[in-house]
């Protein structure tokens, strides 16, 4: 459970079927497809808004007006609270859209209700989901077929990928042939509320010493926000439906060992990292995520961080250069936390400052 709680504070399976296509392809009617947001102005939001205004869409944003209430003043707002069941979507539910693009509920009923209330008035619905949908994480290359979660006859028993699963399984019974799912790992950049990537690079770049993430030899993968929110663009330019697995932060693997080397590169330091072994790590109680964030060994999670982007790629999508994505994460940090932040504190993710000193001392002679 682990995973799926990290996945869901971060917080496709069917084809391109030529009969599912007339359908996306009549959002395309018209050069400016009417778009419905619901939420927008958080995290995830902010960058599927952005890359729908460079493709030219008439965007409308649904939510309380509460979370970042003056983002994108030129646009249309209607207030509305999920929260409140069906009656909240009185205000949209008469109007036609091409396409409703939902942000990242936690709560599959508000997805129910979403789904329920705008039927009849959109012809096509984007959900955001997750790789928390899938079953067993100890499986290497988990598509978009794999086996999910299964789903207790109890909803007191639900936990976020329960949720996610089912809020999935709803979209496609209400909107067939008329879907785009999203299954995306952990993602990372501008607006990012985690500061789990921002650990390794803040401490690549403030310290002279790192201890990394075991031996430097695990698979890690996140996604670029801003490729999460092309990523829907592009399927309603391009009439990709069904469901896709969006995973990064580039096609091929990418291990500890070369992410760190790519991001001392790119800041400019020459931070010496020490590569601990598993052993020594369980000896000394320092656990992967929690103190040293977004590691998932292979030992524990092998298919965690190995999940296939083959169906992406086939698609011929481009992930942003992971220089970027650092980048991003940096600049945002500098506008969010201009004193810095201080790691493994107030159940903040990372070490400490005098722990981190204390096990290089040790590992080093060891």
């Amino acid at each position: 459970m682990k995973r799926r709680t990290f996945l869901q504070k971060a917080g496709i399976g069917s084809l391109v079927l030529p009969s599912t296509l007339s359908t996306l392809a009549s959002c395309q009617s018209s050069s400016t497809p009417k778009v419905l947001i619901l939420g927008g102005t958080y995290f995830v939001g902010p960058a599927v808004v952005q890359a729908m205004q460079e493709i030219g869409a008439d965007i409308t944003l649904f939510n309380r007006g509460e979370t970042n209430p003056d983002l994108f003043p030129d646009l249309r707002h209607i207030a509305g609270d999920r929260l409140e069941g069906a009656a909240a979507y009185t205000a949209v539910q008469n109007q036609d859209w091409d396409v409703v693009v939902d942000v990242w509920p936690e709560d599959s009923a508000l997805v129910d209700q979403a789904t329920q209330s705008l039927q009849e008035s959109t012809k096509h619905y984007v959900f955001i989901s997750s790789i928390a949908v899938y079953r067993n994480f100890q499986e290497v290359g988990l598509h978009e077929e794999s086996e999910q979660v299964t789903l207790p006859s109890s909803r007191d028993e639900w936990y976020y990928s329960e949720h996610k699963a089912f809020a999935e399984q709803l979209v496609r019974e209400r909107f067939p042939g008329r879907h785009t799912i999203l299954r995306p790992g952990p993602i990372k950049g501008w607006r990012d509320p985690e500061v789990d990537l921002l650990y390794w690079l803040v401490k690549l770049r403030e310290q002279t010493e790192l201890l990394g993430p075991g031996t430097g030899s695990d698979p890690l993968q996140f996604i670029d926000v801003k490729d999460v929110g092309r990523f829907v663009a592009q399927a309603i330019e391009r009439k990709w439906v069904g469901t896709y697995n969006t995973t990064g932060p580039r096609i091929e693997p990418i291990l500890w060992q070369e992410f760190l080397q790519i991001a001392k590169q790119h800041l400019g330091v020459e931070t010496k990292t020490y590569w601990p072994s598993e052993e020594f790590l369980q000896e000394q109680q320092v656990h992967s995520f929690s103190d040293l964030p977004l590691w998932a060994p292979l030992s524990e999670d092998r298919g965690f961080m190995q999940i296939s982007n083959d169906k992406l790629h086939s698609l011929g999508f481009e992930l942003s250069p992971l220089e970027d994505t650092i980048q991003d994460c940096l600049s945002w940090f500098a506008q969010t936390h201009p004193n810095g932040v201080e790691f493994g504190v107030s159940n903040r993710a990372g070490l400490a400052f005098e722990r981190e000193r204390e096990l290089l001392e040790l590992w080093k002679v060891t």
